[in-house]
């Protein structure tokens, strides 16, 4: 970064010029993550810290005295904000904050073992001081000179080095206590998945098993395989039965067809949640719509993909092309809590403390909501800015002025994620994130695959100034209707 140009675009920046501004953020975007992450020690509330800070950077810009200063200045916005969100998030969740690494560095092609092991050095990462991890994230995660993170950090290069140095020494004692095979260093990790293991052994149904996926939700990373060996144990002799059952196949059918069909509400453009969703569709052309064939659902079929990490959701060809954006028209399910607020099932069960009450409030506040699913694959790397960038552009063009908010987004399929309400609605407007890269849907070409669930109501609601709710809704109930023509 030249003094010389960047001092210039902060001149420029202060006088409202769209691409200085631009310009700072292509500059300085990686040091503030990396300064977040210094903080947090984790990726998504990193990303959510940075993005604020920058928009209160931007608005604060005329009272920065010396242009020249503008990183380590920005460094300190950046910050001052990471801890205040860190505090309020551990005060919410009645815990310390979980370190979660940055996998998206894991090498294209990698195999189970060596994805693990990428995920346990950053891990270790996770547990520096705040100190080393910011010096160790900016200077060879992100990518800046010696010259550059100084300069950001505000110290001598010697005192970088310094830092550096020691960072390398605790990373190079986990790595071998790693590669000599005392692994994982964190030893709840390897309780959690005892746990899950054991508990399959009692029953899908039972309270252990219960307690068991409470504890993997919360696993970073999430235990994909684990789970999907677990369900293959379960449903393999099922599956045998169900390929010679015609009315299995009927039944996945029909629950595929509610999930990826548009509701009549949302196919007439004279409801409110119909006029949203045409002008959701005529704001992002550059999403082609695709819907899957569900009347050529075969119920084991689908149920073998699912262990396979696959989705009927998503074209066949999805896995080998390098880009590709997609919206679906779908029906999701949401859950209204006993306190009003609207969540998704697995955060549902993280507020749950035991099976009976999960399945208390699912059966009272089971709810089902309209929606777009958008999806779309880069070669390049998908940071959770754009998908908060593109959610604003949405909102300006479609509910201009109406208040909009985003939070952090704990999931356990993501890398980072966001949450996006609009003014008091308690139904979520989006929630989505970059993936993790063992969930590239089968690709092993370098790459990144994002996602958003977009639920109507709110917008609905925002756009037309009239109450729009979710509808009742009960699987089994569903389940004894006659299917339609």
């Amino acid at each position: 970064m030249e003094q010389n140009s960047e001092q210039n675009w902060v001149k420029r920046a202060k006088q409202g010029d769209t691409a200085a501004i631009a310009e700072l953020f292509r500059l300085y975007w990686r040091a503030a993550r990396a300064a977040a992450y210094g903080v947090t020690g984790n990726f998504a509330l990193a990303e959510d810290a940075a993005s604020e800070a920058f928009y209160a950077a931007i608005e604060s810009l005329p009272d920065l005295k010396d242009e020249r200063r503008f990183g380590p200045w920005l460094r300190t916005i950046v910050v001052r904000t990471a801890r205040r969100q860190k505090a309020k998030t551990a005060k919410e969740n009645g815990a310390e904050l979980k370190t979660q690494p940055d996998s998206k560095s894991t090498p294209p092609g990698a195999d189970l073992e060596q994805q693990e092991l990428v995920a346990l050095i950053h891990e270790a990462v996770g547990h520096l001081s705040e100190t080393l991890r910011e010096a160790v994230v900016l200077f060879y995660f992100e990518g800046y000179s010696l010259k550059e993170a100084a300069g950001f950090l505000d110290v001598p290069e010697g005192t970088l080095k310094r830092r550096l140095h020691d960072g390398r020494k605790r990373l190079r004692d986990a790595a071998g206590q790693i590669l000599k095979g005392a692994k994982p260093m964190n030893a709840k990790h390897q309780q959690i998945l005892k746990q899950l293991k054991d508990a399959f052994e009692e029953g899908l149904n039972t309270e252990a098993f219960y307690q068991a996926m409470r504890e993997a939700l919360r696993l970073r990373p999430f235990p994909d395989e684990l789970l999907r060996e677990v369900m293959r144990k379960h449903w393999a002799p099922k599956l045998e039965k169900a390929a010679l059952d015609p009315e299995r196949t009927c039944e996945m059918r029909k629950i595929l067809s509610l999930a990826y069909s548009a509701s009549e509400r949302a196919r007439d453009p004279n409801h409110p949640v119909g006029e949203v969703a045409g002008a959701i569709r005529a704001a992002l052309p550059e999403f082609q719509s695709w819907q899957p064939d569900t009347s050529k659902i075969d119920y084991s079929q689908t149920m073998r993909q699912m262990f396979e990490g696959k989705s009927p959701s998503m074209p066949s060809n999805f896995a080998e092309v390098s880009t590709a954006s997609y919206i679906t028209a779908m029906r999701a399910c949401l859950v209204q809590d006993s306190d009003g607020s609207v969540c998704t099932t697995s955060e549902l069960m993280q507020r749950k403390t035991t099976r009976d009450e999960m399945h208390t409030q699912m059966s009272q506040g089971n709810r089902l909501s309209d929606a777009f699913r958008l999806f779309w694959k880069s070669p390049e790397s998908i940071e959770l800015r754009a998908i908060e960038d593109l959610l604003r552009r949405l909102s300006e063009t479609i509910i201009p002025g109406t208040p909009v908010r985003f939070t952090s987004f704990d999931g356990p399929h993501y890398r980072a994620a966001l949450r996006m309400q609009l003014a008091d609605n308690p139904i979520p407007a989006a929630m989505g994130g970059v993936h993790n890269p063992h969930q590239l849907l089968g690709t092993s070409e370098r790459g990144s695959v994002a996602s958003i669930l977009i639920w109507l109501e709110p917008w609905a609601e925002a756009k037309s100034g009239k109450a729009v709710e979710l509808a009742n809704f009960s699987l089994l109930d569903f389940m004894k209707k006659p299917e339609q023509e």
